[in-house]
């Protein structure tokens, strides 16, 4: 499975090169294939590639829409493309669109919607400019892994692996021992 990762610093400050960096070097190992970043102003989203299916190769994460605004980034792997591409309008493009950019069409069509459509393993992430917002889903099995930390008003960090979240440094890895006690009462 591949890896994502991604930044979104809610107080306006930019994302750098080394919050991006430090997250990337922690999941090279889950995608040795390529790796690839992109950051605009707050937001930084990025995506290791392990290329299981023919269609990955031509996909390059992550992947910007222009006209939108939107950029996503996804581990995914759809068991229904063929009719998404085709209630999407792209069936002509069966052999050379990759999953997480029918992923993005159909987010384009459906807005947060598009999940109700999707069948297969993901965990994806779209920055959607426009609204300045973040959407982030997966799959309802939870095949694909998304671990996220947020703190309230200041960022939202997500990664396929925990430690690629408490690589930034403003993430603390101290354990909230009470929601521990939650937990495990909750299953006694």
């Amino acid at each position: 499975m591949s890896g994502i990762f991604g930044l979104y610093n809610q107080d306006g400050k930019p994302v750098t090169a080394s919050d991006t960096g430090s997250m990337a070097s922690l999941l090279e190992r889950r995608g040795p294939d390529r790796t690839g970043m992109w950051r605009e102003g707050p937001v930084g989203l990025g995506h290791t590639l392990l290329a299981t299916t023919p269609e990955a190769l031509f996909e390059h994460l992550p992947l910007a829409h222009s006209a939108s605004g939107c950029t996503i980034t996804a581990d995914v792997r759809l068991d229904n493309r063929e009719q998404l591409l085709t209630d999407i309008g792209l069936i002509e493009r069966t052999d050379t669109i990759g999953d997480a950019e029918i992923i993005l069409q159909a987010y384009l069509l459906w807005h947060e919607a598009c999940v109700e459509h999707l069948l297969g393993d993901f965990a994806f992430a779209i920055h959607d400019s426009r609204h300045k917002t973040l959407f982030c889903a997966r799959d309802q099995f939870g095949v694909r892994p998304f671990y996220y930390h947020y703190s309230s008003g200041r960022f939202f960090v997500f990664a396929s692996e925990p430690r690629a979240i408490l690589a930034l440094e403003k993430v603390s890895n101290i354990l909230n021992e009470g929601r521990i006690a939650d937990f495990l009462i909750s299953q006694l």
